[in-house]
């Protein structure tokens, strides 16, 4: 095996049997899990019998290269999927499926779905993406109905996407093809009923590595078990604290309780990190602590601690306000050498990129945006933008006829231009939410309406508003190294940069207002924090989008409440401190103080709020 440290040995050469391995991030879940495949070969294993699954292609990708000559191309290495796949083709007499059967991608079902003569209109949300959750959580179409049914005063919007369901699968079954969603469903089957393939399973496949196991849902365990029962050996790894999918099926329980599962599974703890300062693990430690469905655990850090690698917490006005101090303080990183590649900004949901994108590029610096579309040609956007439109001419149109709170607006503020009709028309949209739309997206759509709402307050007309969004929506993004990241933190797991910024910590963006999982969602500031390589910039702002704001009650959790000792302003509200010593901090205002976990917190002289402007205040 490669050079690896103790804890990583433990968990590669576990004996025999099941097994789960919590791994923090930044401390070497992949090198463990290559580790053990050597491990498994060493022992005698053939490497044709040892399986390798993981979520992502660019994933399953980067294994196959770890692996090298260990995993030949006729190896079980890849996601789910492209697994279950290479089952079904190699069984397809078993699993019921005619000779050259297609799955189809997006655009096939939504063709499929036209021949059927369905006509859906696209406010209420992607069709096949309803039926896809249906599916992963093996719900099927009478079970659908009958949720549908019964949501409070009847969904339409869903009753008639589960009446669809019902004929889609007729069809789809009729033509002898599969969607995307049935590959995993079809092949859990064809492993749990077929003999034929109970005896491939068995006489081939020993042992199943599973990569990134806390995202996993309910289908892709029964999977997993369906192949255990046939005599494979499960060796998971995961971080129950960097479950981030509830919302798409995902379910971190399967992760803490995976020996209800997984019977006489032994459980291993990787817990050294070797990304981040001992003053970024400290917040992380803290925060994360605060969740209850979790298996409890401290990250170490591997080096010591560098008295500039420090959590500093940062109020503003507003998000005008914050976005121009990140550009500044971006721009000073760079001028001392600082690569722009090497620096990230992160946030909850992607309503908050235009106002930073546009700041840090007034100040001519790079921008790359990942893991989020363009903010101006979102649908909310075009939506509003249209809404606008047909209020400022006092006639309603199609924006209006999109839900009753928009056919009103266009009829009581008829004739109003943005400056006044902006805000209303933003409520208005963010209350249109698509019905079947998965409670991620129904976040974004809200905030992403209320953010181009704020902006469109400041053009004249409805017409400025529209050559506006154009322009933007028309300009280019520098992607690659050598350009500032922009990025949800969703789209940010299992990356790193030397240099982080967290923006809009706010009570409601992080944790979301709509979200129903708190823990989730200080599961994403955990993931944020530990992104960073050296220093973590956290802001808030009080208003955002027009609104007044609190700071995120996370804040004071990742603190421990020692951040508030010694501090004159704090509010009463907040916990008492802890009485662990502080240190000033050298910063020639005086405004700074570093905490013993290497928190500094930036307050106003005299000031009430809890963490006000910066020190330039």
């Amino acid at each position: 095996m490669a050079r690896i440290n103790r804890e990583q040995a433990a968990a590669a050469s576990h004996p025999a049997g099941h097994a789960i391995v919590l791994a923090g991030p930044g401390t070497g879940k992949t090198s463990t899990l290559v580790a053990r495949h050597s491990f498994l070969r060493s022992r005698g294993r053939d490497s044709l019998g040892i399986m390798v699954v993981t979520f992502t292609q660019k994933a399953a990708e980067e294994l196959r290269t770890r692996l090298g000559a260990a995993a030949p191309k006729q190896a079980f290495v890849g996601t789910f999927h492209s697994i279950c796949v290479r089952l079904l083709r190699r069984f397809r007499t078993e699993a019921g499926l005619r000779p050259n059967f297609r799955i189809l991608d997006q655009q096939a079902q939504w063709r499929l779905l036209l021949d059927m003569g369905v006509r859906w209109a696209a406010d209420d949300g992607d069709l096949t993406d309803i039926i896809g959750r249906w599916k992963d959580s093996l719900i099927d179409p009478a079970e659908a109905a009958d949720q549908a049914a019964s949501v409070g005063d009847g969904n339409a919007v869903m009753r008639m996407a589960a009446e669809h369901y019902r004929s889609y699968e007729r069809e789809l079954a009729r033509r002898g093809d599969l969607d995307f969603a049935d590959l995993i469903a079809r092949a859990w089957k064809l492993v749990g009923e077929s003999s034929t393939v109970g005896e491939f399973i068995s006489s081939r496949i020993t042992d199943v590595l599973v990569d990134e196991f806390q995202d996993v849902n309910r289908l892709q365990v029964e999977f997993l078990q369906a192949l255990s029962r046939h005599g494979a050996s499960i060796w998971a790894v995961a971080d129950d604290d960097q479950a981030l999918y509830g919302w798409r099926g995902g379910d971190v329980g399967l992760t803490v309780n995976f020996a209800d599962r997984f019977p006489g599974a032994r459980m291993y703890r990787l817990v050294e990190n070797y990304r981040c300062d001992p003053a970024i693990l400290a917040a992380a430690n803290n925060l994360i602590a605060h969740n209850r469905t979790r298996v409890r655990k401290a990250l170490r850090a591997a080096r010591p601690h560098h008295p500039d690698n420090v959590v500093r917490v940062r109020g503003f006005r507003t998000e005008q306000e914050e976005a121009t101090w990140i550009a500044t303080d971006v721009a000073r990183r760079m001028a001392s050498g600082t690569r722009p590649g090497d620096i990230c900004v992160l946030f909850r949901t992607a309503s908050a990129t235009p106002v930073i994108q546009q700041a840090l590029e007034a100040a001519r610096i790079p921008v790359a945006l990942a893991g989020t579309a363009n903010f101006w040609e979102m649908p909310e956007v075009t939506f509003l933008v249209d809404l606008l439109s047909e209020i400022e001419a006092g006639q309603p149109g199609p924006a209006a006829a999109r839900s009753k709170a928009a056919r009103e607006i266009v009829i009581s503020m008829a004739g109003f231009r943005p400056p006044q009709a902006a805000a209303a028309a933003g409520r208005a949209v963010a209350e249109s939410v698509p019905p079947g739309s998965a409670s991620e997206r129904a976040a974004l759509w809200s905030d992403t309406a209320e953010a181009a709402a704020a902006m469109a307050k400041r053009m004249p007309s409805a017409d400025a508003f529209r050559r506006y969004v154009a322009a933007m929506a028309a300009r280019t993004v520098q992607d690659g190294g050598n350009a500032v990241t922009l990025s949800t933190i969703h789209s940010a797991k299992g990356l790193e940069w030397g240099h982080v910024y967290i923006a809009a910590a706010e009570a409601a963006m992080l944790p979301h207002h709509r979200s129903t999982d708190v823990e989730e969602e200080r599961r994403l500031l955990y993931v944020a924090l530990t992104r960073s390589k050296g220093a973590v910039d956290i802001s808030h702002a009080r208003s955002r989008f027009g609104r007044g704001q609190n700071p995120s009650p996370f804040l004071s959790e990742m603190m421990d409440a020692a951040v508030w000792v010694g501090l004159e302003d704090k509010p009463a509200d907040l916990p008492a401190g802890r009485n662990r010593p502080t240190t000033p901090v050298g910063d020639g205002k005086g405004t700074g103080r570093l905490l013993a976990n290497g928190i500094r917190v930036y307050r106003k002289r005299g000031g009430k709020s809890l963490i006000p402007p910066d020190e330039e205040s």
